[in-house]
């Protein structure tokens, strides 16, 4: 039995990921920062000594690196995680006799402003334009050069804007599938929202799942690959999707203060060459993940769930 490593095993798309591994019959095993089972090692990216040994320990045939912060009011704290923890878990995988496949998590952030409305590949030039976009970058180069100056058998992802049940309120469309659940039990009849103009290419989260996994046996080292649906769809389209399905007649507002300082327009990907490796097109539709989210919300909210986290991928 093939066994995996993930780091993030319990965050958004960790815990897609593991489902989908365990489907296809990997063992699996994780690391946090929080508590999350069985075969779950508790600990911080920063503690090199406990990567280490949890690396060591699991001797895993690929390790899939899903944690890292993606937002903080400590700039440098992009770069502690998203950085310097990558590296620890490269000289971690560097100790070993046998070293694994690796799969690394990265974003479509790093393309940024693209200047060209034709979708985004692999080649296209990176313009980040927020900290995490440049710690990102910074975690990319740093990946790549493990790869060419030790030989790790290491590939890159860089997904597009992810969707689907278990999605921090951070992100635009969960936090107003959360706005929407708590109005459905309340007074409130208004959607506080950001910039609603933007266009981005929305991927199911079960769907970027399984391009991971297909990435571990069926990828070429030191290559990158976008995992994106390669439609631009308007965030006002989505928050419309949703809240024509809402059990009560529901209005949106623009709150200035919620609208992004440099907010690229459009970002669109390409997924023409993980498809050409893997044999990856999306599955899931759009509205289906947008149906997802909200009904996971509803539950959430039933339960009196506190928001997720946002620290680990």
């Amino acid at each position: 039995m093939k066994r995996a490593f993930i780091t993030g095993i319990s965050g958004f798309v960790g815990r897609h990921l593991r489902d989908e591994l365990i489907c296809e019959g990997w063992d699996v095993l994780g690391f946090d920062i929080r508590p999350a089972g069985e075969n779950v090692f508790v600990g911080d990216l920063s503690d090199r000594a406990a990567l280490t040994r949890a690396v060591v320990d699991c001797q895993p045939d690929a390790v899939f690196h899903l944690a890292g912060i993606i937002k903080s009011t400590d700039p440098k704290a992009y770069y502690t995680s998203n950085l310097f923890g990558t590296l620890n878990l490269l000289d971690a995988v560097l100790q070993m006799e046998k070293r694994p496949k690796i799969v690394l998590a990265s974003s479509s952030a790093v393309y940024g402003l693209t200047k060209s409305a034709r979708p985004i590949t692999e080649r296209s030039p990176l313009r980040p334009v927020t900290e995490y976009a440049v710690s990102k970058v910074a975690q990319e180069t740093a990946a790549l050069r493990y790869h060419y100056a030790f030989g790790l058998d290491l590939v890159i992802v860089r997904m597009f804007n992810l969707l689907g049940p278990g999605q921090s309120p951070d992100l635009a469309c969960s936090a107003f599938a959360r706005q929407i659940a708590l109005a459905e039990i309340s007074e409130q009849n208004e959607i506080v929202t950001g910039n609603l103009d933007a266009k981005r290419d929305f991927v199911d989260v079960r769907d970027a799942a399984r391009a991971f996994a297909l990435l571990a046996e069926k990828s070429e080292a030191g290559q990158i690959y976008n995992v994106c649906s390669g439609n631009a769809v308007s965030i006002q389209q989505c928050l419309g999707e949703m809240m024509s399905q809402s059990k009560k007649q529901l209005s949106a507002r623009v709150d200035p203060a919620r609208v992004q300082k440099n907010d690229v327009p459009v970002q669109v990907g390409s997924f023409q060459k993980l498809n050409k490796a893997t044999g990856w097109n999306p599955r899931i539709p759009i509205n289906e993940s947008l149906t997802d989210l909200l009904n996971d919300w509803r539950e959430r909210v039933r339960r009196g769930d506190p928001p997720s986290e946002s620290k680990i991928s």
